[in-house]
């Protein structure tokens, strides 16, 4: 095909949940925007499928609480809620089941959590009361960082606020506490189911419990859960998407799908356009939008650019975390939980303990099916009937922590070899959840209609972003976190072209649904005076 006839002022290339809500926002202020995703419908992983005829279950990402608590629903919510968005939310955000039969929830309240953590082991209330003061002065300086690009003014104004020692001597307790790992936060508790509920939570933001920096991402969640709790659109995550995408179309924006974008095209130093992999070259009068990973944008899509050799090389090397696995059960009726609050629960962890999750990260570190797999479930149907027929149910089993090419079983039972996730070793590992999720949960496995399985390989089909089978599209330690995501020498969501801009999971803040990367990119292309 030859050129594209139409011009736009701002092209995406990818349509991720993050450049959606960025579409939103710019064909809202009257710019004109073309969407490509490759896939046959935009939302990347926020996305729901049938498991089996009548059962709806989230083929990837759930829970939405960062989007519905931040900026993007205060500003969109009414839109997308008019479009038939509706969100719906558990008492309890999450909890946890251990193997000996103790159970906990997390209440959304402080006097609720206190007394939680007391009839676990009395004084943990008080010392879980304790650790959230201590985060008190600064929270509305850390949320604010996620709807700022790290190198924004303003940003650095925050960064200084919450680092610098008092008196202006040295460093804050709370940049200590950004190098703690999800154990130095939680052993303050004598519970070691107190512990477990709360230290698990590492795992969803790509640390295990010793790693380095997940000790802040657990505190800010148990705060982001207690005041936003764990929301689900009624009919799906999926449902997300449809309505972002909806939006955009109604103020004016393109959205296309089946769009591969094969290259960026740069003249004189400005993107001018993309192309696809049928040849068609499109015109983008301001703006790219890259809903990418870096080495995905470098070594790729800019691979004709004239980007710096350092910014390369740092392109190349971009790593890639560890896989996940993930099921949808259709079940012919609710599970019963040995604890009945938990039919009001969220997402809880099924676990023997915080180091038995430990232990599970390690096998998955040494490329081994863990023995014991530590996981969260979630029954979406608890709170949205319309995902099944009338008494049955749903639920999403969650394994944050597989390798994404196995060598081995840590149990020396599975018969691995070297050719990944084959259907075998999906269906032995499998039954190994399974297993795990019945001792918790008795009966559950006879209840089964159906099911569908994500495992790494599957990610990284799906979505270049992922690699090899990262659902957070890139390893989430210190060394690619914070002003080093995406790169160390690209702190931020400008790219080395000037008028090209990453977002998504690659980029600050990282995974998760927020919709904060898109928030942030369409506020500094509006500020800059993004013609209509």
């Amino acid at each position: 095909m030859g050129e594209h006839t139409d011009l736009y002022d701002v092209i995406f290339v990818g349509g991720g949940h993050n450049a959606l809500v960025a579409a939103a926002y710019l064909t809202g202020a009257g710019r004109s925007v073309l969407v490509l995703d490759n896939n046959d419908r935009p939302g990347g992983f926020v996305r729901t499928d049938e498991i089996i005829p009548g059962f709806r279950g989230d083929t990837f990402s759930a829970a939405h609480t960062l989007l519905f608590a931040g900026p993007v629903y205060r500003d969109l919510g009414a839109k997308l809620e008019s479009v038939g968005l509706r969100y719906v939310d558990p008492v309890h955000p999450s909890g946890v089941s251990m193997e000996d039969g103790t159970t906990a929830v997390m209440p959304r309240t402080m006097e609720e959590f206190v007394a939680e953590a007391d009839r676990l082991v009395p004084g943990d209330g008080a010392t879980f009361r304790e650790l959230i003061e201590e985060l008190a002065p600064s929270v509305g300086d850390v949320f604010a960082l996620f709807s700022e690009d790290l190198t924004s003014a303003e940003a650095k104004q925050i960064r200084d606020r919450l680092l610098t020692g008092s008196g202006g001597v040295g460093f804050s307790s709370f940049a200590a506490s950004l190098v703690e790992s999800a154990r130095d936060v939680v052993d303050r508790f004598a519970s070691a189911t107190l512990r477990s509920m709360l230290g698990s939570w590492a795992t969803h933001f790509g640390k295990g419990p010793d790693d380095a920096g997940g000790g802040i991402w657990v505190k800010l969640f148990v705060l982001a859960s207690m005041q936003g709790g764990q929301p689900v659109p009624e009919g799906g995550s999926g449902r997300l998407a449809e309505a972002l995408a909806r939006l955009v179309a109604d103020q004016g924006g393109t959205v296309r799908t089946g769009e591969h974008v094969t290259q960026i095209v740069v003249e004189a130093g400005r993107a001018v356009g993309v192309r696809t992999e049928h040849g068609e070259f499109v015109r983008a009068v301001d703006a790219v939008i890259a809903s990418v990973t870096p080495d995905q944008l470098y070594l790729r899509l800019l691979s004709n650019a004239d980007v710096p050799t350092d910014l390369i090389r740092q392109a190349s090397r971009y790593r890639y975390g560890r896989g996940q696995l993930q099921l949808n059960l259709a079940l012919s009726r609710p599970p019963r939980w040995p604890d009945e609050r938990f039919d009001r629960v969220g997402q809880p962890f099924l676990t023997d303990s915080l180091d038995g999750l430990a232990l599970h990260v390690a096998h998955t570190k040494a490329s081994l099916l863990p023995s014991k797999p530590t996981f969260s479930v979630q029954v979406p149907t608890a709170v949205d009937p319309t995902r099944a027929p009338a008494g049955r149910a749903v639920m999403r089993v969650q394994v944050t922590d597989v390798p994404t090419r196995p060598r081995g079983d840590a149990a020396g039972i599975i018969e691995v070899g070297d050719v990944g996730w084959t259907q075998d070793l999906t269906s032995r590992f499998v039954e190994r959840v399974l297993n795990t999720l019945e001792r918790h949960a008795p009966g559950i496995t006879g209840s089964i209609l159906g099911h569908t399985v994500v495992t790494p390989s599957d990610l990284a089909s799906f979505n270049l972003n992922a690699g090899p089978g990262d659902a957070y599209a890139g390893a989430q330690d210190l060394a690619q976190s914070y002003l080093f995501r995406p790169l160390a020498g690209q702190p931020s969501h400008r790219t080395a072209v000037p008028n090209v801009y990453m977002i998504g999971a690659g980029t600050w803040p990282g995974g998760g649904v927020s919709g904060s990367s898109g928030y942030i990119v369409a506020r500094q292309l509006l500020a800059d005076g993004v013609t209509s």
